[in-house]
Order: C-alpha cells, then sequence, then structure tokens
C-alpha cells in the first residue's frame, strides 16, 4: 500500500503568467487530498479530501480559483484548520509510505510552520517526478493531473483538483511500473 497526496496552495501575488513559486514564496495550503492505493491490484482503497481555511490570505486569489476550481464559498463552507487537516492527514497516512508528484511535503511543513505544529509523520515522501526518467517519461511536461496522459490512460476530472491529481500520479506509476516489471 501507497499513500498518495496532492495540495493545492495559493500564495500572494498568484495570478495567470506567474513562475512557479518557491520556497521562498509564503504558499498556503487550502486543498489537501490523498488516496491509499494498492499498488499490487492497482485500485484505490481510501480516499481523503479536505478544504482548509485560509490563515493569512483570507481571500482567494481568482486565479487559483479558475485554475482549481475551489471557490471562496466552498472554503467558507467546508474548510477547516490547517492544523486539523494536517493532522487528519497525519492519521490517514498512518506510517504507510507517501508518494507525491515533487514538492508537496515541502509546502507541508512550510505550512506546520506558520502555525507552529510540529511536523507529524516521521517518513519522507517519494517524488514521484524524479523517478520520471527511468520510465522514459520528460519530467517537465507533465504535472500529477495530466500523467495519467502519459501512461496512455483515459481519465475524467480537473487537473488542479488535488483528488483528480493524486488519482492521476497513483494510475500512471502502476502503469510504468507494471511495464517494468513485464520488461
Amino acid at each position: 500500500m501507497r499513500v498518495y497526496v496532492d495540495t493545492e496552495y495559493t500564495y500572494p501575488g498568484l495570478r495567470r503568467g506567474t513562475p512557479r513559486p518557491t520556497a521562498a514564496d509564503k504558499r498556503q495550503i487550502v486543498q489537501i487530498a490523498a488516496i491509499i492505493y494498492d499498488e499490487i491490484a492497482g485500485e484505490v482503497v481510501a480516499e481523503f479530501n479536505v478544504l482548509t481555511k485560509p490563515s493569512f490570505q483570507r481571500r482567494l486569489p481568482n486565479f487559483f480559483t479558475e485554475l482549481t476550481g475551489i471557490t471562496q464559498k466552498q472554503v467558507r463552507e467546508n474548510g477547516i484548520p490547517l492544523k486539523d487537516a494536517i493532522a487528519q492527514f497525519a492519521a490517514f497516512c498512518g506510517s504507510t509510505p507517501v508518494w507525491t508528484f515533487d514538492k508537496d511535503e515541502e509546502v507541508f511543513k512550510q505550512n506546520a510552520g506558520y502555525i507552529k505544529m510540529k511536523w507529524p509523520l516521521s517518513q519522507n515522501f517519494v517524488r514521484v517526478k524524479s523517478l520520471l526518467p527511468s520510465w522514459g517519461v520528460n519530467p517537465d511536461a507533465f504535472s500529477s493531473g495530466t500523467l495519467y496522459k502519459a501512461a496512455g490512460l483515459d481519465m475524467l476530472g480537473h487537473v488542479h483538483n488535488a483528488l483528480h491529481d493524486v488519482k492521476s500520479m497513483a494510475a500512471a506509476v502502476h502503469v510504468f511500473e507494471t511495464k517494468q516489471l513485464a520488461n
């Protein structure tokens, strides 16, 4: 079993055409989605999906809503405090290995630091992006939400919705690993 996780976050200055944020940007998690994936059977066993109440950038930028489909109303009505979201995510993971597309572990730890919360997981995240070249996939050509295309899969969903993106990533990795084992 593996946990696949993705976050959607905003940061000051987020708008169309801005470069990808770095660790120097104050990235604020708005959505955490994860699945427990049985890599042998190639299926989702459990899902986790929460919105958080933003603590320092309370108004979502229009571009964030356009990109993710997450609205201010959804966050206001369904968001939970970040501390609760991180604690629930950690409980969901337990000691299961955690896989992410790229820098979500860094974003999590940055956000835990904002609220003076000790990071609750002991395992390091496996970064899928760094594994892609070994499967013959250009790591800069895909995101977690579009990775299913690199695996030749069809998938419905909204790219940049973290739940869609983790399912895309898990399904694609399953295809890549299955092909690798067959060779």
